[in-house]
């Protein structure tokens, strides 16, 4: 294939993903998640180590109200976990301004979601891939090599399914092909960013799931979800493709070398049905 024919079938991709992802994003299912997901607050450190503390296995934690507006009740006789809550009260400044200032902090009360009953919250989209290609699974693995990256397997925290860090990657013992393509895709596009110049949380996730989902998709695996994990990081059809320069160079340098495998460190064989 042409470069010029391969930067066109990316863009096709880009354009796919980008388009699934915005239907993802307006769909009921998700806007009920985002609704639901939007009244937990997020604690600071000092309240996140006294929940776990309290509660080590506390997943989600609201307050008595906040449970009701759920549609879910506290069970008779459970203990609240204990946070601290801020105090603000309105002063006048000299120059007659109302300002808000923290005066104190004063003890409140949440409960886990396994304290309470009611209906269940709205499940969080699946975003976990599972197809694994044998042979262009091992095929990547040579590519990462060759690009001085180390593949390794081993046991991630929460819900992590690989992790790439300088010039290593982990992932789980049943992690999919798409999260290897995706950390292979972290360690090429964003390995040497400096701490300061890194692009935000949210960018970094938009640039290798796409790049991971084109690759993918170019070498015939199914269903990656990575419309479902696009969503969850706040993408929308702007935001893939404005990444599209950048997702194209990286995707074609994976694809080119794994069409082309005497430029990695071993020969590898593509599955017999992108051999057809």
């Amino acid at each position: 294939m042409k470069a010029t024919e391969l930067h066109e079938r990316i863009k096709q991709f880009v354009d796919d993903l980008a388009a699934e992802t915005d239907a993802v994003r307006a769909s009921t299912t998700f806007q009920n998640y985002l609704d639901a997901m939007s009244r937990f607050h997020q604690y600071s450190w000092h309240n996140q180590l006294l929940i776990v503390t309290q509660r080590p296995d506390a997943q989600r934690v609201a307050g008595f109200h906040t449970w009701l507006k759920l549609k879910r009740h506290v069970q008779k006789g459970e203990k609240g976990i204990a946070i601290l809550a801020p105090l603000i009260k309105q002063v006048t400044a000299d120059d007659g301004q109302t300002l808000r200032r923290l005066v104190n902090f004063r003890v409140v009360y949440v409960f886990d979601v396994s304290q309470t009953d009611g209906e269940p919250l709205p499940a969080q989209p699946d975003w976990k891939s599972s197809e694994r290609q044998a042979a262009l699974h091992k095929c990547l693995t040579q590519f990462a090599n060759a690009e001085g990256v180390t593949v390794t397997t081993g046991e991630l925290p929460d819900d992590a399914r690989g992790a790439s860090f300088g010039g290593q990657i982990i992932l789980i013992p049943t992690a999919s092909t798409k999260t290897l393509v995706h950390e292979i895709a972290h360690e090429l596009m964003h390995r040497s960013h400096q701490l300061d110049e890194r692009p935000s949380r949210s960018v970094v996730e938009i640039e290798a799931e796409t790049t991971a989902y084109v690759i993918c998709k170019h070498f015939g695996l199914g269903d990656t979800k990575s419309p479902n994990y696009l969503a969850l990081w706040g993408a929308d059809a702007h935001a893939i493709r404005a990444r599209l320069d950048r997702i194209q160079k990286a995707a074609a340098r994976i694809i080119t070398a794994i069409d082309k495998p005497t430029t990695v460190e071993h020969v590898c064989e593509t599955t017999e049905e992108h051999a057809r």
